[in-house]
């Protein structure tokens, strides 16, 4: 503003407890006065000083929020006043106001801090309470944004501070897939600290289905989250470490959104459970001894007692034929039921130490299986297997024979099956094991929530790599596929 005023500046402060209450700076009386009068009439609360050394003593004892200055005092030039102030920590928001041909200096002020600046000229008063209502509001915005700031500073330290503690591992990624922050439980699960904004998804190492199949970053759980827009729940892998060791996680990853509702990025939670597999392929293992140890004391013992007394009988029966025939007609009723309760037992044992699995034994498992179940449970059991399938490992053979003895035991549980065949089969690609029946078919959930039966069915599956499928045929019945491919 261009006018004929004196040549002076004044500074103006705002306490911060009461935001209304101004310090105006000058040392002219009339012109204190009347900027007092000014602000006076817009309500503003004004407290006025004449020199640098009151003001530097006001601002000693109270807050100001807001300061008018004269930047050409009589005992302290106002930049030296502001310099002072620093020093002391007491530099207050300031508005410079400055007389004719020292816009140069007010513009340096400027550059220093000061909110904004007015010349005096015949509209200063006028000017006066719009200006400063300008610096207060503005005053209020850069207040209302640092306290967002510390709060958000506060927010983002606390969750800092709650994803370090806790035990499983989480990070987060943007929408490239770069990685934006991890916890300690990260860095212990992947075997190394991976590099912010450079590692991406899955902190860069090799992934693996649980099958033991090759990952693409494309199919990582976090990728499919942030392509998708959808959380993924319960995705199973393997991380391979750099040195070699593997670990089992449950991934959790969960899509960002911004206000728009585009992706931004991801979080992940990895919950490690190796331990829980090893423990699980433990009891399989433990489960196995004990029925393979149930079954020979069964065919050792039992099968035993009840082979003796089958022959007992037999004699019995021959020798009341002569003597008294009458009850010799009892005597062979008895002798027929003992070999059926010897035959079952014969077969039951079988069924829970199936003979040597190497080899051609999971064949003869599976032909066992099949006649135990149609000469127990009268329902018509087949097994298929043409041309001969050799299975040489005996972990392979023992969870492929489990397998289809579960699916046999579904069938006629809960599918009331009449008809059940079992196929093994052999190709290019590997082996597939299949068992279909005639009876109801499976009802429409998720197979995982289906009982413990077919979870148990698909981690023996999974532990030798091969994948299971339970399908709902056409016109009733349901199949059940285990496919083993084959090893490189």
């Amino acid at each position: 503003m261009a006018t004929d005023a004196p040549t002076s500046a004044t500074v103006l402060v705002v306490d911060d407890d009461e935001p209304g209450s101004i310090l105006v700076v000058d040392d002219d009386p009339g012109l204190l006065r009347l900027i007092q009068r000014a602000l006076g009439r817009e309500g503003f609360n004004v407290a006025a000083v004449s020199s640098g050394q009151e003001a530097i003593a006001w601002l000693g004892e109270n807050r100001a929020g807001l300061m008018l200055l004269d930047l050409k005092l009589q005992d302290i030039e106002g930049s030296e006043l502001i310099d002072r102030l620093a020093v002391a920590g007491r530099v207050p928001p300031f508005i410079i106001i400055t007389g004719q041909g020292d816009e140069r200096v007010a513009v340096d002020m400027m550059q220093r801090g000061a909110l904004d600046y007015l010349v005096k000229d015949v509209k200063f008063i006028e000017f006066v309470p719009t200006v400063v209502r300008r610096a207060l509001t503005r005053i209020g915005e850069q207040k209302r944004l640092a306290d967002a700031e510390e709060a958000l500073r506060e927010s983002e330290e606390r969750y800092r501070k709650m994803v370090h503690a806790l035990p499983a591992a989480v990070y987060t990624c943007d929408a490239q897939g770069r990685i934006t922050l991890y916890n300690d439980a990260a860095v212990k699960l992947w075997g190394r600290e991976p590099k912010i904004g450079h590692d991406r998804w899955c902190g860069s190492h090799r992934l693996l289905t649980p099958d033991g199949e090759h990952l693409p970053p494309a199919r990582c759980p976090m990728a499919m989250a942030v392509s998708q827009g959808e959380p993924i729940r319960d995705a199973e892998l393997i991380i391979e470490r750099p040195d070699g060791s593997r670990a089992h996680v449950l991934a959790f990853p969960e899509p960002i959104h911004d206000s728009s509702g585009a992706v931004m990025g991801a979080v992940n939670m990895l919950l490690d459970i190796t331990e829980r597999r090893r423990l699980e392929r433990e009891l399989i293992d433990i489960s196995e001894r004990e029925r393979r140890t149930f079954g020979q004391d069964l065919h050792d013992g039992l099968g035993q007692v009840l082979t003796g007394l089958e022959m007992l009988s037999h004699g019995l029966t021959e020798d009341l034929k002569s003597k008294a025939p009458a009850l010799a007609k009892q005597a062979q009723k008895l002798n027929h039921e003992l070999r059926g309760a010897v035959t079952q037992a014969r077969l039951i044992s079988h069924s829970l130490a199936p003979v040597p699995m190497q080899g051609e034994g999971l064949m003869q498992g599976l032909m066992q299986l099949a006649a135990s179940t149609s000469q127990i449970s009268k329902v018509a059991c087949r097994f298929l297997c043409d041309p001969p399938v050799l299975i040489h490992d005996v972990a392979t053979a023992t969870h492929l024979y489990r397998i289809a003895q579960e699916a046999v035991n579904n069938a006629l549980k809960h599918g009331r099956a009449k008809q059940i065949h079992i196929t093994l089969t052999e190709d290019s690609e590997g082996t597939t094991l299949a068992i279909e029946n005639n009876g109801r078919a499976m009802p429409p959930t998720k197979h995982e929530t289906r009982g413990m039966g077919l979870n148990v069915m698909r981690y023996r599956a999974g532990s030798i790599g091969a994948t299971l499928s339970i399908e709902s045929l056409k016109r009733k019945g349901v199949r059940v596929t285990c496919a083993l491919p084959l090893k490189k």
